[in-house]
């Protein structure tokens, strides 16, 4: 399968660690990415990283950037694909227990969250964890405040509300309104009011390009 196109998009797709299956809506919006040959930047965790990777290799794409931490990404399913290392120094914040920790592996989120222009997340916002507490899926969280506070584009697929498929958010005021105010469970709105410093009011589509909401 040839993808000739030139584009310079690059599109961050992320999603929870919880998850190993791609909705039917996102795996079509990542298929017309591959038709626009938009560059596709992915994490190299298991869930949804590694799901997302099992797919485009299952479709043959090549231009894919894996982004990792430590001394090789612990997913990558395409020896041909681009790997690309963000140093983390193993101070005791970011590394614990002869591992990186969460907080490391948010720096790997937030290289890529800056050099995409838009987002594409499956996002679990809770789950139960081995210990029968709820655990909010705070890189995820994490990965949608950042694209949005930089006014980019984020395509968002709530797992716990499929009905919905995918709605584009173009602000943080959008989705407060839209996920934080109604949908997500009262630990994920904890954590997220403890997460924003400042919500700005963005205008509603002034800087999306034209090419960009068919993805979604």
């Amino acid at each position: 399968m040839g993808y000739s196109r030139v584009s310079f998009m690059k599109i961050f797709i992320s999603g929870s660690i919880t998850l190993n299956v791609l909705p039917p809506e996102v795996k079509e919006s990542i298929e017309k990415a591959i038709k626009k040959n938009y560059k596709i930047l992915i994490g190299d965790a298991k869930g949804i990283d590694k799901t997302v990777q099992n797919c485009l290799k299952a479709l043959g794409y090549k231009n894919v950037e894996i982004y990792y931490i430590g001394d090789s990404p612990r997913n990558i399913v395409d020896d041909d694909w681009k790997s690309v290392r963000i140093p983390v120094e193993k101070t005791p914040l970011f590394f614990k227990n002869n591992r990186y920790t969460r907080e490391a592996q948010m720096i790997k989120d937030k290289a890529m969250s800056e050099n995409a222009d838009i987002g594409l997340v499956v996002w679990e916002d809770s789950s139960l964890n081995r210990f029968g507490k709820i655990s909010v899926s705070k890189g995820t969280l994490n990965n949608i405040y950042r694209l949005l506070s930089s006014n980019k584009l984020v395509g968002i697929y709530l797992v716990s509300k499929p009905d919905l498929g995918i709605q584009k958010i173009r602000s943080l005021n959008t989705f407060e309104e839209k996920y934080i105010n109604n949908f997500v469970s009262q630990q994920t709105v904890q954590y997220y009011n403890s997460l924003k410093v400042e919500i700005n009011d963005l205008s509603e589509g002034t800087y999306i390009k034209a090419e960009q909401t068919s993805l979604f």
